[in-house]
């Protein structure tokens, strides 16, 4: 049986999301330390996998997560699996607080964007002798990629979370518009696509949502749109050492971007600087917004809210200079003084081979070769992306990479927020920080 803890520290800015979640009341003062083993379990002779992160108090995820669980116990009934909640906005916070005081637990669900910093912290270590070289094959290379840093292996993935663009289909189709191929076209598109639908002379369908909420989710989201443009926000230089393209002429023009959309053209809803996930997904889901970048898990919480919107919408490449997408696999990656390693080892192999509903429900291709039918099957959706690791961006593993997420997702907001006052004056300052922070790590 399993049991279900919250954990919820002051919001911050972090890397570990790659979805959003709305804050819950804090739990007190212990609530990031992961409970004892229980009595129950202990009399029965079961030993306790605790497995923290946000898919316990996301939705549908958390469904889909406890039956995974259920599943689990059942093929293996010498082990109890406790899972700890954590909204993803708290993610890396707890983290450093339970790595602080020793109570890591033994897996946390997350992607691989934390690896280079998390090392550096001496909490994770090389797992891949665990298991066979067979097994390890069955993954997408690409996905499995995102679960390393220098050759070493810290977990597993069990799904890809893309970051692309998310489009009403059915809206373009009755507008008479293409897939957007560029961000002139998305721009355009947005345009059309911002109308008032009833009448009473007030907009009420707007083109475009911006997440513009100070977070790792408009990081991310931006960033892909600087790979789109082909100005990177970190890159190494032909001497090897960190730089960046943020000011570059492309840099602006991504700027430019998000500020015609938003600013210039009002084909963004008032108040993105406010616009976090879940924010985005309600917009999505109740017909106010036509497109945003995200990708196939949004849809599947799009409908979980609406059921109407099945089938409505589409999510392809986000293209302008470059096509790219960011796969974004999400998974599990195992603390190093893990309390139960060798069942968290056998939940890893578990969760990574059974979570096709999770295709099912929120759209996310899975992380297994050996599942791509069932997915194409059970989502028609996804199948554009399962077909998008070609695009995927070089998405720079480095410790410093919330320092640097900070800084784009402040400077976005800020810009929006219009205390920036232009897409040049937000590409100079954000490139000159994030130097700098490139610079001290050089």
């Amino acid at each position: 049986m399993k049991k279900i803890f919250s954990v919820i520290l002051a919001t911050a800015l972090l890397t570990s999301s790659l979805t959003g979640c709305g804050a819950k009341e804090p739990t007190g003062t212990d609530s990031t330390t992961a409970p004892a083993q229980s009595e129950a379990a202990a009399e029965e002779g079961k030993t306790k996998i605790q497995v923290m992160g946000p898919w316990v108090v996301e939705s549908p995820e958390d469904k889909i997560l406890a039956d995974v669980v259920e599943g689990f116990e059942a093929a293996h009934p010498e082990y109890e699996v406790e899972l700890i909640g954590v909204p993803s906005a708290d993610l890396l916070t707890t983290v450093q607080s339970m790595a602080a005081s020793s109570t890591l637990p033994d897996l946390v669900i997350t992607n691989g964007a934390n690896n280079a910093a998390w090392k550096e912290m001496d909490i994770i270590g090389d797992i891949r002798e665990e298991f066979d070289q067979e097994f390890l094959d069955g993954f997408y290379p690409e996905m499995l990629k995102e679960f390393t840093y220098n050759d070493e292996l810290f977990g597993l993935p069990t799904c890809a979370a893309p970051f692309v663009l998310l489009l009403r289909n059915d809206l373009l189709t009755e507008a008479g518009l293409d897939v957007p191929e560029s961000f002139d076209e998305i721009v355009e598109a947005a345009q059309k696509l911002t109308v008032d639908t009833d009448g009473d002379g007030k907009i009420n369908r707007y083109g475009m949502s911006l997440m513009g909420f100070p977070d790792s989710n408009n990081a991310l989201r931006f960033t892909l749109a600087l790979f789109a443009a082909g100005a990177p926000d970190i890159y190494a230089d032909e001497t090897g050492k960190w730089a960046t393209k943020i000011d570059s002429e492309d840099g602006i023009r991504t700027f430019k971007f998000y500020y015609d959309l938003a600013i210039r053209d009002g084909s963004v809803p008032p108040g993105a600087t406010e616009v976090d996930y879940k924010t985005m997904i309600n917009l999505l889901a109740t017909d106010q917004v036509a497109m945003a970048i995200s990708g196939p898990h949004t849809i599947g919480s799009i409908v979980a809210q609406n059921p109407e919107m099945e089938g409505k919408f589409i999510a392809v490449p986000l293209k302008d200079k470059n096509t790219v997408a960011y796969l974004n696999p999400y998974g599990m990656i195992m603390f190093k003084d893990a309390p139960n390693k060798e069942g968290a080892i056998e939940f890893l192999k578990y969760a990574s081979e059974n979570f096709v509903e999770m295709t099912r429900v929120t759209k996310r291709p899975p992380s297994r070769i050996e599942l791509e039918e069932v997915a194409r099957e059970a989502a028609p959706e996804v199948a554009a992306i399962l077909d998008c690791a070609q695009y995927n961006i070089d998405y720079a593993a480095v410790p410093f990479r919330g320092e640097e997420a900070n800084i784009v997702a402040e400077n976005v907001n800020a810009m929006l927020a219009g205390s920036i006052k232009s897409p040049e004056e937000a590409a100079k300052l954000t490139a000159e920080a994030v130097q700098a922070v490139l610079d001290a790590n050089n």
